[in-house]
């Protein structure tokens, strides 16, 4: 038995005294774990370019009130869209539960919120980041299009992504059957059969979109019961087309090589194999956080969504900050991912204050902050009959892309400022041409298109390549650029 004296415990108390006091001295007098680490010294941004105080990765709720807030906090203030500008809102119809909104459909509070941002100052890059180096301060931010930004606080609001099954034929059909976007493609399935795999709100959701335009929906429900809210299994029993089918796994999606025709089910209550003949598949079962890019430099769960510190959206690194679906498992809701982006917002702003961010210093560096520059006129043409399809694509001496899109597809209206801007890039190399699907039904059932938004490349008059989902402008300029000489 080990026997400590009297002297022995008054010098490991002396000790611990000391230790304990350092690291409070430590703590008060850099703000954070992590300062001394990245060695933050506000008066060396002065000797950096493109500086941004405030970058904030994504554009959906929380990303739109974190800009609000942080311009209003007199920040100079970056939103980089990603992938899907606007967010999941984009893809709802009514949104009834905005707070002072009774009633509002759900890309028309997104742009709402974008007006306000801008009118506020806020600048908008319409781009994905592939990178943050969280190594050193300021950040380095690298996008898809090769931009590098030095922002001084970051705020991770990049959202999730609709998950899939990973079963056979759902790969081989997507684009011809398959989709996770009722508002996209409802209209590709009038007076045809589908079902709706899943059973809470975006199911729910997926099902009062399809409700207009198709014979008749099926739900497709793994559990026993709905785990929709109460409010949106009443809107479900005005919906006389509907059928539930309660312990349903969906095994296997099976087709013609052209489009969906049938599924196989598995009734997990009695055991047995079931075949259903069936137009279309729309997964409804959930999201994941979209983290990838801050794997092994944030500190996340098993599941991929981002640890916050005690009640605030820090996050592992200091002046990195995380609202919405990339932290919150729970709750989901456009309003909670709102009020954390307002948080983090607020967070970086006691983080550029306490490191010195002044009045004084924005003056000093005002002709360094990052600026967004424009370069000339789009080279994208329409097209909505067949006679100018013989003459703009398959009579084109150069490879021609078909950029199919609708008015009613938020993702296809998003991805446009991308598809004009690889115009310009291409010009003389790539005829770039988009098609209205309700201004061109002709040309829709000649090229068999099934989903939007979809895109075709011509090259020779002939098809060489299709691509029915949504893409980065990154992925764009890969896919597109592989079919010029």
């Amino acid at each position: 038995m080990l026997v400590i004296n009297q002297s022995t415990r008054f010098l490991i108390l002396l000790f611990t005294v000391f230790i304990t006091s350092s690291l409070v001295l430590f703590y008060k007098k850099t703000g954070c774990n992590f300062c001394k680490h990245l060695n933050i010294n506000i008066n060396e941004i002065t000797k950096k370019e493109n500086i941004m105080p405030v970058v904030i990765l994504g554009s959906g709720s929380a990303g739109m009130s974190a800009g609000i807030y942080a311009s209003r906090l007199g920040f100079k203030t970056l939103i980089i869209e990603g992938e899907k500008p606007g967010g999941q809102l984009t893809g709802t119809t009514y949104v009834e539960n905005w707070p002072s909104i009774q009633r509002i459909m759900g890309p028309k509070l997104m742009e709402d919120l974008k007006e306000q941002n801008q009118k506020l100052g806020v600048s908008f890059l319409q781009d994905t980041v592939v990178s943050v180096d969280l190594a050193k301060w300021p950040f380095e931010v690298i996008t898809s299009d090769g931009l590098k930004i030095n922002a001084l606080t970051v705020i991770v609001a990049t959202g999730s992504n609709p998950r899939v099954l990973g079963i056979p034929g759902e790969k081989e059909y997507w684009g011809k059957g398959v989709t996770t976007c009722a508002v996209c493609d409802a209209p590709f399935f009038k007076n045809k059969n589908v079902v709706v795999v899943g059973g809470g709100d975006s199911a729910a959701e997926e099902v009062l979109q399809l409700n207009p335009y198709v014979n008749k929906i099926t739900m497709l429900v793994r559990g026993s019961a709905l785990r929709a809210s109460q409010a949106m299994i009443n809107h479900l029993k005005n919906v006389k087309s509907l059928a539930i089918l309660y312990n349903q796994d969906l095994k296997k999606i099976i087709g013609d090589d052209s489009h969906v025709t049938s599924i196989v089910l598995w009734d997990n209550k009695q055991n047995k194999e079931i075949n259903m003949d069936i137009d279309g598949v729309f997964l409804a079962i959930g999201h994941e956080p979209n983290t990838q890019i801050f794997k092994d430099k944030l500190k996340m769960d098993k599941m991929g969504y981002l640890e916050l510190e005690g009640r605030s959206q820090k996050t592992s690194v200091e002046a990195v900050f995380a609202a919405g679906d990339v932290e919150d498992h729970v709750y989901k809701q456009a309003g909670v991912a709102s009020g954390s982006g307002i948080k983090a917002a607020l967070d970086a702003s006691r983080f550029l204050q306490e490191i010195g961010f002044s009045p004084e210093v924005a003056n000093k560096i005002q002709n360094k902050y990052f600026e967004i520059s424009e370069i000339g006129p789009s080279k994208v043409t329409s097209i909505s009959s067949l006679d100018e399809y013989k003459k703009e694509v398959l009579e084109s001496e150069i490879p021609v892309v078909l950029d199919f899109w609708a008015n009613h597809c938020p993702t296809c209206k998003q991805m446009l400022p991308s598809f004009e801007s690889l115009s310009k890039k291409f010009s003389g190399k790539m005829k770039f041409i988009k098609v209205d699907i309700d201004k061109a039904p002709e040309l829709v059932k000649e090229l068999y298109i099934l989903k939007v938004p979809s895109f075709i490349v011509f090259k020779g008059g002939q098809i060489v390549a299709r691509y029915n989902d949504v893409m980065q402008k990154q992925q764009m300029e890969s896919f597109f650029g592989q079919f010029i000489d």
